[in-house]
C-alpha cells in the first residue's frame, strides 16, 4: 500500500474518534459527572503536553530564568485577561441549569444555540455576544 494512502487512512481512523464523539454527544444525554471527567481528562492531557513537552524544550534552549519568567507572564496575562472577559458578561456562559437565574433565562431564550446574534443598537447591526446581548436586552 502505497504511504500517501496509509498516512491518510491513519489521519481517518485518528479523526474519526472526533466525530465519534460528537454523535455520542449529541444522541445520548451524559450525566455531568461524565462530562466533568472528559473535561478533567482533557485538561490533564494539555496540562501534561505543556509540562513534559513544551516546558522542557523551553528549558533546554531558554535556560530556566526565562523559562520560568515565561510561564509566569504567560500565567499574568491569561488570569488578567480570564477576569476582564468576566466583567464584561462572560462569567454568566458557564450557569449552572439548577440556579434560578439560569432557569429563568431558559425560560425567556428560544435556545437557538447560536454563540452570536445580530441585535439592533443605534440604528446599527452589529454582532452581540449572548451573554452581552441577555445582559442589554433585560
Amino acid at each position: 500500500m502505497p504511504l500517501v494512502i496509509q498516512a491518510g487512512l491513519w489521519g481517518l481512523l485518528s479523526g474519526s474518534a472526533l466525530v465519534l464523539g460528537a454523535l455520542l454527544g449529541y444522541f445520548l444525554k451524559l450525566p455531568q459527572r461524565v462530562i466533568a471527567a472528559v473535561m478533567a481528562f482533557g485538561a490533564g492531557v494539555l496540562i501534561s503536553a505543556l509540562s513534559f513537552d513544551l516546558m522542557d524544550e523551553a528549558y533546554r534552549t531558554g535556560g530556566f530564568l526565562f523559562t520560568s519568567l515565561g510561564f509566569l507572564a504567560g500565567a499574568a496575562v491569561y488570569t488578567v485577561a480570564n477576569i476582564l472577559v468576566s466583567r464584561r458578561g462572560a462569567k454568566h456562559r458557564k450557569r449552572s441549569g439548577f440556579a434560578e437565574d439560569a432557569r429563568q433565562a431558559h425560560r425567556d431564550e428560544a435556545g437557538s444555540g447560536t454563540a452570536i446574534a445580530p441585535a439592533h443598537r443605534a440604528k446599527k447591526w452589529r454582532p452581540v455576544f449572548r451573554a452581552e446581548r441577555c445582559a442589554i436586552l433585560k
